[in-house]
């Protein structure tokens, strides 16, 4: 399963005695604090939040039932409880499996579709291939007991194997079986927060970065530069790998214990149109629709809008003669949908992904950001007060 892990399972790398950060996929989330934050698209904007466990409890990720997407499970001691939806309440399944000071791991070791765990003690590891406690299924011995683990399939067979981290070179193995690694590969630096995952959905798993609060992730088990770089949370929260959505493909979550997941990251307006539009095209990219370019000439009448809604205290849309005139001056000939939004700042710069969480849980404006039929868009922003004002216009067939 295309899935699963890194995991720090012990702190020094190797012989280099370099602290190597804990980050999960695999192994134990990062973090503390019982809410989860999680996007399913790389344009760095949540898409759910829930909250479940307890603050200090050990989580993992990985798909309990088979069904295809990744859910969480809470570790007390030697007790998993494993829940098969990504939301609150009682756990769907519980297991005891190892003892209490055990290092865990999680992954789908016999192709099966579901994860299951695996005790690591030193350099030797207990498979287990059903979520029942007994006997371990396969026992195993890897690497040595001062390597930093990680868990993926490195060969896209379905199938998750050990990687050993020693410094920013990676061991991969592409069996469940001791001896020398099928693969190694350099990437990032020795201080990176390394994590594992199906990045675009073609199967097989690679590696990614984390550097401060930007990913930087990588569609090739190789070195080079990052595939993909989206900037999300905080560089204290923990992370999450999973499929959140069962589409084959796997994104990023916080860990923390805050209702409002991600710090802003824009300094003025235009940073913030400018980041709206980046958002807009990543849930695009995400679906294989063509993406929309700005139309310069355009915004002026987008913030215009917003402007004349801030001062009025108002949410409403501009009339259909206006839209339609302003986009045949911009050079289009065409109006498509305006989409019009008021957010609050809480106390905070402004965050171009509250206005665009809403887009996207509303169904009329999340079909108009997905609409191939619109070639262009412009966006326009002003702040009154605590409250943000957005407009969205979105044009065809523009010269």
């Amino acid at each position: 399963m295309m899935r699963r892990r890194l995991l720090a399972a012990a702190l020094t790398v190797g012989l280099t005695a370099v602290a190597a950060p804990a980050v999960a996929k695999g192994g134990e989330v990062d973090g503390e604090g019982p809410r989860y934050h999680l996007t399913n698209t790389w344009a760095g904007i949540t898409h759910l939040s829930f909250g479940y466990g307890r603050d200090d409890d050990a989580v993992y990720v990985g798909n309990w039932d088979g069904k295809g997407t990744d859910t969480l499970a809470v570790r007390r001691g030697a007790t998993f409880h494993f829940r098969n939806s990504l939301s609150s309440g009682v756990a769907d399944r519980v297991v005891t499996y190892g003892r209490p000071g055990d290092v865990v791991l999680m992954g789908d070791w016999n192709g099966d579709g579901i994860d299951t765990p695996t005790v690591r003690r030193g350099n030797v590891y207990y498979v287990k291939n059903s979520l029942d406690g007994g006997a371990a299924d396969v026992v195993v011995a890897y690497g040595s007991p001062e390597d930093v683990v990680l868990v993926g399939d490195w060969d896209g067979d379905g199938t998750d194997t050990l990687g050993v981290r020693r410094g920013s070179t990676y061991y991969l193995k592409n069996s469940m079986s001791g001896g020398n690694a099928d693969r190694v590969v350099a990437y990032g630096h020795p201080s990176d927060d390394v994590i594992v995952g199906n990045w675009d959905g073609r199967g097989g798993d690679s590696l990614g970065v984390r550097r401060g609060d930007v990913f930087h992730l990588k569609n090739t088990i190789a070195g080079g530069a990052a595939d993909i770089v989206m900037p999300y949370g905080g560089r204290h929260d923990g992370v999450l790998v999973g499929d959140w959505d069962g589409n084959g493909t796997d994104t990023i979550g916080l860990r923390n214990a805050v209702n409002h997941p991600v710090p802003p990251r824009v300094g003025s307006m235009a940073e913030y149109d400018e980041r709206m539009v980046e958002m807009i095209n990543a849930e695009r990219a995400a679906r294989g629709i063509a993406p929309v370019r700005v139309v310069p000439a355009l915004r002026a009448a987008a913030v215009r809008h917003s402007t004349w809604m801030a001062g009025k205290g108002v949410i409403q849309h501009a009339s259909r003669e206006t839209a339609l005139g302003e986009a045949q001056a911009a050079g289009c000939d065409r109006s498509g949908s305006e989409h019009i939004v008021r957010t609050y700042q809480r106390g905070t710069a402004p965050d171009p992904r509250d206005a665009m969480n809403w887009y996207m849980n509303s169904t009329v404006h999340r079909s108009g950001i997905l609409n191939p039929t619109y070639s262009h868009v412009a966006v326009g922003t002003v702040q009154a007060g605590d409250m943000v004002y957005n407009t969205q216009r979105f044009v065809r067939n523009c010269s």
